[in-house]
């Protein structure tokens, strides 16, 4: 009879410590909440702001080519006020741990970037005296980088998911 309690017992015991183990694994971290919060509340929002913009300024290279005073109306009464009201929209998200928050500060730094990047532009339609050639170029290469570190930006969000477990790693 002692045996079978001894046996109840430490079933009762193993089973304990499997549910606890249990909980433990699945319940959330803060960064993990706040992580998940941002990734799937917050980004979506972010990028469906964002589409329109890009495909506002992807008009700017695309031939036929706008003439400079369509291009600069574009740039200055519909593109630069979106980003405005997006970077408006992004400044108040609030974030609750050290990680999201730094993720979110790129994200705004990126913007920052993009509203120079077209205020470039506006000051290559501008110039007279800047070579076409010139600005385009320069223009160009400003867009490419911000292009690129919105890319950056994309991937540390990643990284973060992969390394706070929402994620699994991608493989090429």
């Amino acid at each position: 009879m002692n045996w079978h309690r001894a046996i109840r017992l430490a079933s009762l015991l193993v089973f304990a410590a499997a549910l606890g183990l249990l909980i433990y694994k699945l319940k959330r971290s803060p960064e993990q909440q706040d992580l998940t919060r941002y990734v799937e509340v917050e980004v979506p929002a972010m990028l469906a702001a964002e589409q329109p913009i890009h495909e506002r300024i992807d008009r700017l290279g695309q031939a036929p080519g706008l003439k400079p005073e369509e291009a600069r109306k574009l740039i200055v009464d519909d593109v630069i006020p979106r980003l405005l009201k997006l970077k408006k929209g992004v400044e108040q998200i609030k974030t609750s741990t050290m990680e999201t928050r730094q993720l979110n500060l790129e994200y705004l730094r990126v913007t920052d970037e993009l509203i120079d990047a077209c205020r470039k532009c506006v000051q290559v339609i501008d110039d007279p005296k800047l070579s076409t050639v010139d600005g385009l170029k320069a223009v160009r290469a400003r867009f490419a980088e911000v292009r690129s570190a919105y890319q950056a930006w994309d991937t540390h969000v990643q990284e973060a998911c992969v390394r706070h477990r929402l994620a699994k790693p991608v493989t090429h």
